[in-house]
């Protein structure tokens, strides 16, 4: 006979299932494969914090994740710094962020990818603390909504529950990581400090971020 949702099975077969999820483990991903035609620089070279930000960002991913690395296209894969650091070659790399993270998937199929963009120079130890105090590992990713009611999809925790959906969606010509978000479920968090997720895509935007950073204020 087959056991009730109420039977003490039941409960415990749940219990071993969300604690299972609970021990998924945590990687870093810095995505730094992008083609940065505004910026017309590479952005994980960029540096905000004495660092090339792929560096920097990698030091904020080590102290929550099991190891971390680095998305990068595969013209990258000769220059300094990146040709030092464990990297994942994203070959689809026109393809955004979403083909980035599958190929992380594909890589480490069984991992929670901790993922955070070499343009976004805000983000810091209590943003990545909040993610993963936040996790809620039995949905697809848990996530910031900014202000304007927008999740924010490349600062963000995604789940393996994640891959099938996501593999669809690219597959089918759509790779918006927010449009996955979005269709859920997805654990939504509030961004613990306002501007702590503003991205940083031209000259002009660079060079007004590290006025910022060097004033040590917020963005």
């Amino acid at each position: 006979m087959a056991e009730g949702l109420d039977s003490p099975g039941y409960e415990n077969g749940m219990a071993s299932h969300k604690q299972s999820l609970r021990e998924t483990p945590i990687r870093g991903l810095v995505l730094a494969g992008g083609r940065s035609a505004r910026m017309r620089r590479d952005k994980g070279l960029l540096a905000y914090h004495c660092m090339p930000q792929v560096l920097w960002v990698r030091g904020l991913l080590s102290d929550f994740c099991e190891d971390v690395y680095v998305s990068i296209n595969p013209e990258q894969c000769a220059i300094q710094p990146y040709d030092d650091l464990p990297t994942l070659v994203d070959q689809e790399a026109d393809r955004g962020p979403a083909a980035g993270l599958l190929s992380a998937w594909e890589a480490l199929p069984g991992s929670a990818w901790l993922v955070v963009a070499v343009d976004l120079p805000f983000v810091d130890t209590d943003t990545l603390a909040a993610l993963v105090a936040g996790r809620a590992p039995d949905v697809l990713a848990t996530a910031f909504r900014h202000p304007d009611g927008v999740f924010e999809p490349v600062c963000t925790l995604w789940e393996p529950a994640a891959r099938p959906g996501l593999s669809d969606c690219l597959a089918s010509g759509d790779g918006s990581l927010r449009r996955v978000l979005e269709e859920g479920p997805t654990k939504e968090l509030a961004p613990p400090a306002p501007g702590v997720l503003m991205s940083v895509n031209t000259p002009g935007e660079y060079r007004a971020a590290l006025t910022k950073i060097e004033l040590g204020e917020g963005a």
